[in-house]
Parts: structure tokens; sequence; C-alpha cells
């Protein structure tokens, strides 16, 4: 039977942590390529209120609908500039959520390592027991045939 790792209730915690550290890290993930989404459609609901203004500035000129273009354009370019403000302030979330993720793993692995390590250090003792155990039966096998034979 292997012995308990003492360290095992701080392995699992921190084991608990990796595991809710990834799943904010895809929750942040999933929010921004929504963001990039609407950043995309934004884009192209801008280039499609550029070509109506071209088309509206050709031929017969109607004032009216040209202001009420322009002022959409330039409703959506603000529109674009908060969103790409926002994926700018995501990019940085999720870096700092995927260094947070690197360092609770590489904190669970040192804790893996240490359990893999105290595993292969039981394993070794139990061998040399089993070893020294053989030999004691030898030397009494030896002892008793000496016995025997005297």
């Amino acid at each position: 039977m292997s012995p308990k790792f003492s360290l095992q209730n701080v392995l699992d915690l921190r084991h608990g942590k990796v595991e809710l550290l990834e799943i904010e890290l895809g929750k942040l993930l999933s929010v921004h390529r929504e963001t990039q989404t609407l950043f995309s459609s934004l884009q192209e609901y801008q280039s499609s209120l550029l070509d109506q203004l071209s088309v509206t500035q050709s031929g017969d000129i109607d004032l009216v609908k040209m202001n009420l273009l322009r002022l959409n354009i330039l409703q959506v370019a603000k529109h674009i500039e908060m969103v790409q403000l926002e994926l700018k302030k995501q990019v940085k979330a999720i870096d700092m959520k995927r260094n947070d993720v690197i360092k609770a793993k590489q904190s669970e692995e040192t804790l893996e390592t240490l359990k893999r390590n105290r595993y292969d250090i039981y394993l070794a003792e139990q061998v040399h027991i089993e070893a020294q155990a053989q030999d004691d039966i030898y030397i009494a096998r030896a002892f008793r045939n000496q016995q025997q034979g005297a």
C-alpha cells in the first residue's frame, strides 16, 4: 500500500485553482471572440454606410439623407473606437489570466513532482525492506542448515 502524500490536500486545492482559472480564461476568450465579431459587424456596417453616402452624393443630392448618413457614420465610428478600446482591455486581461494559469500549473506541477519523488522513495524503501527480509531468510536457512549439519 503506497503512503498517503502529506500535501495531497494542497495539491487538490492547487488543481482546483488551475481548473477555476482555466474556466475564467475560457470565459474571457469567449467574450473576446464576441467582441471581435461585434467589431467586424460594425466595420461592415460603417462600410455599408459609406457606400450609401457615395451613392447619395452622385446624381440627385438629398441633403437630409446625406446628413443622416454622415451622423450615422460618425456614431458608428465612435462605437468602433469604444469597441477597439474594449478589445485592448480584453487582450490585457486575457494575457494576465494566461500568466495566472501558467503560474498555477507550475505550482501544481511542483507538488506533483514532490508526490512522484516521495512515491519513488517509498518504492526504493520497499525494495530495500524486501531485500533485507530475503537476506534474513537466507541467513536463517544457512544457519539452520549449519546447525543440522553439525
